[in-house]
């Protein structure tokens, strides 16, 4: 049978307080988000973390790096190598129940049609010789289903029917590449959100550039009405409307930033391992127009705020460190801090899908894990409960782990993680390039 899918601290709080703050701020990173751990196949399940679930693999398919792994998943999880899909990125369900899958430096889109149970879908290429494609979104115009794709320097869209993709048009052409130049899209009645992400890593150059990058920015399906809506927003690659109806964004912060406290270690402005390791952390945000997140020139300071929500900021001792470039208090606030490094990729919020109650009244953000952090942080997909009264997200907790080795080597990295109509999570790695099927216990 087929599987059936229904249609901060005050600035002069420092010294041996900062140092406390770090120790108890490392401390709660464990109590919290221990999950995140990776355990091995040859080690004994910790109570009341996530455990090593062998992964089954559907027939047809090749499970290519992902032979003989686990993935570790909360008590009753079920896991499936569901697709082999050369650097699956990006996830979207279409109109008709099937699953999309972006390539990104492969340069196509491809449909999976769901298959009989136990087998593989049927994978065919929709579209192809596309320029980084990573952000794909549907929109309904005039009875008119419209697939939109984000691109390395353009928005493009086609009008989708049974499988099929026809009268291509560009919606947004020039926009910068290169760096964090790959493009999430979003879909909102007739207008498109999307993120231009910064060239460099923390260079004040990418807010005089034109057009500025690191920013989020909207435009209407028809191409009109381009503007900038949020600014610095280093790499707002994680894009998902909230259930309050408000754009919500998971972003990339910076690396390897110098310590920029006053205080008695004497190490202001110098690249401190200690601190890189836990700072500066990734950050949520709500972006509604005029949103200022502070890149390159404030990060996000977590002293007094061991469970990384509603986060202030302190000067980047580089290119701030008076504060003259930007006001650091005028800034809008991380409402969630994510472990530093931990390269939000995926974001997804959960209302209304099919998954479970437990899962569908927040929000699914995944990662795809550090390079500069020792040891580097893990790919992970967490879930974090969406706080009706505060609107905004709670400290997450971990779904997934396990694409990385003890040594810190990986065997795959996960990018997206979004509901299925089936009460499945569906997990993209672009790493070993698959694509799978999670099942929670019910």
């Amino acid at each position: 049978m087929p599987i059936s899918f229904p249609d901060a601290a005050p600035p002069g709080v420092r010294g041996k307080r900062r140092v406390a703050a770090a120790a108890a701020l490392s401390l709660g990173l464990v109590l919290t988000l221990g999950a995140f751990t990776t355990y091995g196949t040859d080690r004994a399940p910790v109570p009341g973390t996530l455990s090593p679930v062998a992964l089954t693999v559907a027939g047809g398919v090749d499970p290519g790096a992902a032979a003989g792994r686990s993935l570790n998943l909360r008590g009753g999880w079920s896991a499936e190598v569901w697709a082999n899909i050369p650097e699956a990125r990006r996830l979207a369900w279409t109109p008709d129940g099937r699953l999309l899958v972006s390539t990104g430096d492969a340069g196509s889109v491809v449909l999976l049609t769901p298959a009989a149970d136990g087998q593989g879908p049927e994978a065919t290429t929709l579209l192809d010789g596309l320029d980084n494609p990573q952000g794909i979104a549907f929109a309904k115009q005039r009875g008119r289903h419209i697939l939109v794709v984000g691109e390395q320097t353009r928005i493009a869209a086609w009008d989708y029917a049974a499988g099929s993709a026809s009268n291509e048009r560009v919606i947004l052409d020039g926009l910068p590449g290169g760096g964090h130049g790959s493009k999430t899209v979003v879909v909102r009645g007739n207008q498109i959100f999307y993120n231009i992400g910064s060239l460099t890593n923390s260079d004040p150059i990418d807010r005089t550039s034109t057009p500025e990058r690191a920013t989020i920015a909207q435009v209407g399906l028809d191409g009109t009405g381009n503007r900038t809506i949020a600014t610095g927003v280093r790499n707002g690659s994680g894009l998902s409307f909230a259930p309050d109806g408000t754009l919500f964004t998971a972003i990339n912060q910076a690396d390897n930033q110098p310590y920029p406290f006053r205080d008695e270690t004497g190490q202001y402005g110098q690249r401190v391992q200690s601190y890189i390791n836990e700072n500066p952390v990734d950050q949520v945000a709500r972006i509604t127009p005029g949103t200022e997140m502070g890149w390159p020139y404030c990060l996000p300071d977590t002293t007094g705020h061991q469970d990384l929500t509603n986060l202030a900021y302190v000067n980047q001792p580089v290119t701030n460190p008076d504060g003259e470039a930007l006001d650091c208090s005028t800034v809008s606030r991380t409402l969630l801090g994510l472990p530093a490094h931990s390269a939000p990729l995926g974001f997804a919020f959960t209302q209304g899908s099919a998954l479970p109650k437990s899962l569908a009244r927040g929000a699914l953000i995944t990662s795809h894990g550090s390079w500069n952090r020792q040891p580097p942080r893990e790919p992970s997909v967490v879930y974090s409960t969406w706080d009706h009264r505060r609107r905004t997200l709670t400290p997450p907790q971990a779904l997934v782990t396990g694409f990385q080795n003890a040594d810190g080597t990986r065997w795959g990295r996960s990018v997206d993680a979004i509901p299925g109509p089936d009460g499945a999570i569906y997990v993209t790695d672009d790493a070993a390039g698959l694509v799978y099927r999670l099942t929670p216990a019910r």
